[in-house]
């Protein structure tokens, strides 16, 4: 058996990271000419491969002295994460490496000019998030009195009272929306108020001595011992947490926190009541998350918000050291955490204020009270379970997934413990119906403004209305943008699917690492196992199911529900290998796999990303979703705020000059998308369903139908990237053509990769356009063309939907 998994991790690897064997037979000589390589890790490999050299022998002969004792496990002569030297060794050797790349030639650590404003946002942020955080616990402490829950240890307490207070957050500030007084002033007065009113609560019990809880329950601590190579997984956590930290602190760059995560709350703060922007397909999404984005806004900027959202990452960690503590006695905690906290897409999550790790981590919460409720049969754990369910549900639409396996495998588990239907459907029911109170009000108000609860998904069974809202033709441009990720769902693709989207990542948006795949096999080596186990891994198969399947995305931050399951099952399949290897191996075969591990988990950490990437052919086939390189020189004020965003975003330029050079009433129609954050004009996207008369249902040969719809919708200005003609059929719009660049625009602002027109609408009332204009009998060639050098070439047709 030992033989055989040797031989599936040798396969597996020298696949997955072809990159790494194309980089090594071209030669040091030839690293800087090669994409995102070189310079980027090429010291850093040197220096992990002398601190990971030197840990292996520390681990085997090195004890650690504590207290005058030698602490020793099992009798083995190892000691309890005797690594703690040399992870010392490998994490100061990844801070200089780093640190060394970061420098290179033109960087110097006294040339910072934007350290002051790197400084201040900083101190901003950490202090906005600080106060939210505060206020969370306050409120979650409430819930947590009121309920008179009993945990079993400070880790439940703390995850629990931290997941309700988060619900309390948003909740209350919807109220405030509801009521038409969501501003900054009164968010700002709720969380002071909050924080008050938790001293004063706080001060009343120590002054009259009131106990504020029972006392715990006296149950037997779960998992308290020491595991191998702890100290080594610890190192590596605390890496993987650093780094992104490091990536929360920079601007905010994604595309979807810009475009709804960040934006919408700072509109439902301007105009302090729910507002619904109809051409907007995300406008009617759940917002809970979005309003603790809010609070963190308000007090911080937007660099808090994304702090609230790394916060997850930590939290999420504790629940998966929690989990391994309580059901899993023979896993590392550590090690768990350390696989979760590694995954690429979970790191890059954490650096930006997405909504999925936050999903995550009250699905994960959500899962783990529904074991601890059907072990003991406390009520409270069915309420938690019931409520970080309905805040996963108000987070995001695919929590429906978590809630319909959620209900599913309670019923079945309390079955086969009662056999009695009645008494294994009634808890599962009344899971299903308290979870759903929660994102009621979101799917009251979709339906309301839309006809469809849960828009713009299942438009075939709601439909939608207004109908500049959503159609027939947006809901198929909507399915090919789904259907973009990964592959169409067969029977091969679905038995292929763990292999596809482990060495194919780039396929699905994002990346797990080898490491799953590589480990979770050994799984059935063994037969013994925890009791948890096979309820962990149906519910990870019939989650990838559901995923891959036509009703959902197969984009990988989907999947990141069911990280923690994996990483879990990740640990006990290591913990099996450990075993087989100290029969077949001994003593050395041990420290080859966490040798082999440790290394692994360092590869998926950046800069090292790029090696991820197997069917990268030069600047083709990258990975999105991902950390490719640590922001470090704008977080400590190297490079100033607007030079970053300048960078990073490729319409910012464009919208600074739009911002301060347009009028307060001007509209601009915009071919660029994922920035909305960052304008302050009245904007219309090209792929929204009201613009499409003007756009996509107006080829050459209608450009008067294009310029009525332009004259119905207020547009002033019209926003073109250089990157869209070549993603286009040739003559695919009218208002593109050259006879409309040459008549109907006035250049105003052009860059590298945008255009900015003034539609001359003193031009075109003159002069009445025919029915058909002589421009839809011009060449395709004549199309519209970027007019400077070097503009970017054709994009994939997902990015042109994006």
């Amino acid at each position: 058996m030992a033989a055989l998994w040797l031989f599936w991790a040798i396969a597996l690897l020298a696949i997955y990271y072809t990159q790494l064997w194309r980089l090594v037979a071209a030669g040091p000589a030839n690293w800087e000419r090669l994409p995102r390589a070189g310079a980027s890790w090429r010291g850093l490999g040197l220096f992990v491969a002398g601190g990971l050299a030197l840990l292996g022998a520390q681990g085997v002969v090195a004890p650690i002295r504590r207290g005058g004792r030698w602490i020793r496990l099992n009798g083995t002569g190892r000691t309890c994460g005797a690594a703690s030297l040399g992870g010392l060794i490998v994490l100061v050797s990844i801070a200089v490496a780093l640190l060394s790349h970061l420098s290179g030639a033109t960087f110097s650590f006294w040339r910072l000019p934007a350290f002051d404003e790197a400084l201040r946002r900083a101190l901003a942020a950490l202090f906005g998030a600080g106060l939210v955080l505060l206020a969370v616990q306050v409120l979650g402490a409430g819930i947590y009195h009121l309920l008179r829950w009993r945990p079993d240890d400070w880790r439940e307490e703390f995850l629990y009272r931290t997941s309700a207070g988060l619900g309390v957050v948003s909740y209350l500030s919807f109220g405030l929306a509801a009521l038409g007084r969501y501003s900054p002033a009164n968010v700002q007065l709720l969380v002071v108020g909050v924080l008050l009113a938790g001293g004063l609560w706080r001060t009343y019990f120590l002054v009259r001595r009131v106990p504020q809880q029972a006392e715990r329950a006296a149950e037997p601590e779960f998992g308290t011992g020491c595991h191998q190579g702890d100290r080594l997984w610890q190192t590596i956590v605390l890496l993987a947490v650093l780094l992104a930290f490091i990536a929360a602190l920079a601007p905010e760059i994604e595309y979807d926190a810009l475009w709804y995560h960040l934006w919408l709350p700072e509109q439902w703060l301007e105009a302090g009541r729910p507002v619904d922007f109809i051409p907007e397909i995300i406008s009617l999404y759940p917002l809970t998350w979005e309003f603790i984005f809010g609070a963190g806004f308000v007090l911080g900027g937007s660099v808090a918000a994304k702090l609230l959202h790394f916060a997850c990452l930590p939290l999420t960690g504790l629940l998966v050291s929690q989990w391994a503590r309580r059901f899993m006695p023979r896993v590392s905690p550590w090690l768990a955490v350390a696989f979760f906290v590694t995954i690429p897409t979970v790191l890059w999550e954490a650096s930006t204020a997405y909504v999925d790790l936050a999903l995550t981590l009250h699905s994960g919460l959500a899962l783990y009270a529904l074991l601890r409720y059907a072990e003991g049969r406390r009520w409270q754990w069915l309420m938690f379970g019931a409520l970080n369910l309905g805040l996963a549900l108000a987070t995001k639409h695919t929590a429906l997934f978590v809630l319909a396996l959620a209900m599913a495998g309670l019923a079945f588990w309390l079955w086969r413990e009662e056999h009695r239907l009645r008494k294994a459907l009634g808890p599962a029911v009344l899971l299903g119906m308290l979870s759903l109170m929660l994102p009621l009000p979101w799917y009251l108000r979709s339906w309301l403004a839309s006809g469809n609860p849960i828009f713009p998904y299942l438009y075939p069974v709601f439909g939608a209305m207004p109908p500049q809202r959503w159609d027939a033709v947006a809901e198929q441009r909507w399915t090919i943008y789904k259907v973009s990720f990964g592959r169409p769902m067969t029977v091969r693709t679905l038995l292929t699917l763990p292999w596809d989207m482990t060495v194919h990542a780039a396929r699905y948006g994002g990346t797990l690492g080898p490491i799953f795949l590589l480990l979770l096999p050994a799984l059935a080596l063994r037969r013994r196992h925890a009791r948890t186990t096979p309820w962990l891994i149906a519910y990870a198969v019939s989650y990838l199911i559901l995923w891959a399947s036509p009703v959902g995305t197969s984009q990988m931050r989907l999947l990141l529900p069911v990280t923690p399951v994996l990483a879990l099952l990740a640990a006990e399949a290591f913990k099996r290998l450990s075993l087989i290897l100290r029969g077949s191996g001994g003593r050395w075969g041990v420290v080859a796999i966490h040798s082999l591990v440790a290394v692994l988990l360092l590869l998926n950490l950046p800069p090292f990303t790029s090696l991820h990437e197997v069917d990268r052919v030069g600047w083709d086939g990258w990975l999105r979703h991902v950390i490719h390189e640590v922001p470090t020189g704008v977080v400590i004020g190297h490079l100033s705020q607007e030079d970053y965003l300048t960078r990073n975003v490729r319409s910012y330029a464009a919208w600074r000059y739009i911002n301060t050079h347009l009028a307060a009433d001007a509209r601009v129609l915009t071919f660029s998308g994922g920035d909305h954050f960052y304008s302050q004009r009245e904007r219309l996207w090209s792929d929204s369903t009201m613009a499409y008369p003007a756009v996509w249902g107006a080829p050459p040969g209608h450009e008067r139908q294009a310029i009525e719809a332009l004259r119905r919708l207020g547009i002033t200005h019209v926003l073109f990237d250089k990157r869209q003609p070549g993603t286009l059929e040739p003559g695919s719009l009218a208002i593109a053509e050259p006879f409309a660049i040459a008549n109907w625009y006035e250049l105003v602002y052009e860059d590298y990769h945008f255009v900015l027109y003034r539609l001359r609408w003193e031009w075109i009332d003159a002069n009445r356009l025919p029915e058909t204009s002589e421009a839809g009998a011009r060449p395709a060639s004549n199309r519209f063309e970027p007019t400077l050098p070097g503009s970017i070439g054709p994009s994939s047709r997902r990015e042109a939907l994006r």
